[in-house]
């Protein structure tokens, strides 16, 4: 009993702990909702007094809206029209219908869409107030509306629209008077346009100077009145101005009379600005220059045919100087020729005539060589029998020295023999290098020619007291026969072979030496080159070598014919090639390339 007694006790004691708690947990319940009500009850208060503040804010942008713009849209940065509302009649589009949900595109003319997306992207880039003015025609006049573009954070924009015809014509209507007594006493056209390039005034003096009617022309673009070719330079210049805002150098451009005639104008524009920078209009004042226009195009034209005629002249001046230079060459080779000729038939006439006595000499001196071995002979045979001789014939022997003469007489004969046969030789290289009996084109042995000209030189080849030895190394070639003008060849290997010779005098070298060589090339073409190593030319002098009259010689020394004719007898006469190689301090080469077979030119 006891025992019991002890759990009753504890199960009571437990039931009132759990009393106690379950009151204190619905007591800080009550508290917690409380706290939470009133917490609601704020904020519903704040909630109804930030409507009230939002509805009085809406009323006072309405409000400011109704005295800012008389439209009002959004966009966003395409240009689509998101919300619109307008206060007057007309919308800001002079169109009628719905036009949310269009884009500007749709509703305006493309030079004023153009100007609204230029504005929407400033506006959404500098985040700031853009605003600019654009032109409508009506039906009956042209409306002038203000445009005012702000930022919303959604990257949609605001439009507000002000209709400020009212106000531009009463800028018109103030100045008027003044503006019309100025423009009616001037001489000039003054005009207004538009930022679209539409005529909002013209002066009366228009219908003086381009016969147009005054209402024939305000209204209309000016780019009808003006000539197609001068678009780009009107287009550009009122570009200029617009961008600038600053009056431009005066351009020129041709207008439209009303008989269809094209007049010339002057003109100087500039840009009317409002307190905001943006363009109202642009002011002109245009000159009629068509007197002096025409003078000066007529002085272009006759400055462009004296400048064709002395053109013409050049040319005609070039082409007798190189008339007159041809015929120079040509009295020059003909000088030469003649020359040659005569040298020819003088050379020959002098070979001739050396040639019957050195004949004479050389076909005696053998029998005369035969007569004194046996007239020697016999003056043997008498010494032999008749001894002692008598004493007078024993002292002419000795008087005489007559064993010097028998060993030197054959010596003698032989000397004479030597010198009539090198006379010969001359003889015949003088006729041969003269070719005065050969006309035309004949087969010849180009070595030969060159062999003649260098026995002719040999008096130059030799050692002198003042220069050594030239030595001339010959490595020819196996060549044919060549078709050619033989006495006009020989003088060339005489030329080129005498200003070797000249370039090697003129400075002081160890071992003078001139090389030929000739060889056959691709079959039918033969190369001569004629190399020295003399002293070299530069540039200036091997460009101009071949000029006729030019020299490097001194006055006396020379014509400044010689290569000048060699290369018009290779070149014009054989069809061939003659050029130079030569640098400073290396020497030079002459290099001949004629064909083996020459066709005769007519």
């Amino acid at each position: 009993m006891k025992l019991v007694h002890k759990r009753g006790t504890k199960n009571t004691s437990d039931r009132k702990l759990r009393n106690i708690a379950l009151a204190a947990a619905n007591h800080a319940l009550e508290t917690k909702i409380e706290n939470q009500t009133t917490e609601l009850t704020n904020t519903l208060q704040q909630l109804q007094a930030a409507e009230a503040k939002l509805v009085q804010k809406t009323s006072e942008m309405q409000a400011i809206w109704h005295l800012l713009g008389d439209i009002y849209f959004r966009i966003d940065a395409n240009g689509t029209i998101l919300e619109y509302q307008s206060s007057k009649l007309n919308n800001f589009t002079n169109q009628s219908g719905t036009v949310t949900s269009r884009q500007l595109l749709e509703c305006l003319p493309t030079s004023i869409v153009i100007r609204f997306h230029q504005a929407i992207n400033q506006v959404l880039q500098t985040q700031s107030l853009v605003s600019f003015e654009y032109t409508l025609p009506l039906i009956e006049d042209q409306a002038h509306f203000e445009a005012r573009l702000l930022p919303l954070e959604s990257k949609e924009v605001v439009v507000l629209v002000r209709d400020i015809t009212h106000i531009v014509q009463g800028a018109f209507i103030e100045g008027g008077d003044k503006f019309r007594s100025i423009v009616e006493n001037a001489n000039n056209i003054i005009f207004s346009l538009t930022p679209d390039g539409l005529f909002s005034y013209v002066s009366p003096n228009w219908s003086e100077i381009l016969g147009h009617e005054v209402t024939e022309v305000e209204g209309k673009p000016f780019v009808s009145f003006l000539h197609p070719k001068n678009l780009s330079t009107h287009t550009d210049y009122f570009t200029k101005v617009l961008i600038t805002g600053q009056q431009q150098d005066a351009i020129e451009y041709r207008i439209k009379h009303k008989s269809g005639n094209w007049r010339w104008h002057s003109c100087y524009s500039s840009a009317i600005k409002d307190a905001s920078g943006n363009v109202v209009y642009f002011v002109g004042i245009c000159q009629d220059i068509t007197v002096h226009k025409r003078a000066e195009l007529q002085r272009q034209r006759t400055e462009k045919a004296l400048k064709k005629s002395e053109a013409k002249f050049r040319a005609k001046t070039q082409q007798l100087e190189e008339t007159l230079q041809k015929l120079q060459q040509t009295q020059a080779q003909l000088i030469q020729s003649e020359k040659m000729s005569s040298l020819g038939q003088l050379v020959a006439g002098i070979a001739h005539e050396i040639n019957n006595p050195v004949n004479f000499i050389y076909g005696n001196v053998k029998y005369a060589n035969d007569y004194v071995q046996d007239l020697l002979h016999l003056l043997e045979l008498y010494q032999q029998h008749f001894y002692p001789p008598a004493p007078e014939i024993h002292q002419q022997i000795y008087t005489i020295d007559l064993d010097f003469i028998r060993q030197d007489l054959p010596k003698v004969l032989d000397s004479m023999n030597t010198g009539a046969e090198r006379i010969r030789q001359i003889v015949l290289s003088l006729r041969n290098f003269s070719r005065v009996d050969e006309e035309g084109m004949k087969s010849v042995n180009i070595h030969e020619g060159i062999d003649n000209a260098l026995l002719l030189l040999q008096n130059r080849l030799q050692a002198q007291p003042e220069s050594p030895e030239i030595k001339v190394i010959r490595e020819y070639g196996n060549l044919p026969f060549v078709m050619c003008h033989p006495g006009q060849m020989n003088q060339v290997f005489m030329n080129l072979l005498t200003n070797a010779i000249d370039a090697l005098g003129e400075v002081a070298i160890s071992s003078p030496k001139i090389q030929i060589r000739t060889y056959l090339q691709a079959g039918d073409r033969i190369i001569i080159s004629i190399t020295d190593n003399g002293p070299g030319m530069n540039e200036k002098v091997r460009d101009r070598i071949f000029d006729p009259f030019f020299t490097t010689k001194p006055v006396g020394k020379g014509t400044g014919m010689g290569l000048s004719i060699s290369y018009q007898i290779v070149v014009k006469k054989h069809r061939g090639e003659l050029y130079c190689v030569s640098t400073p301090g290396e020497g030079t080469e002459f290099v001949i390339s004629i064909p083996t077979l020459v066709l005769e030119q007519a």
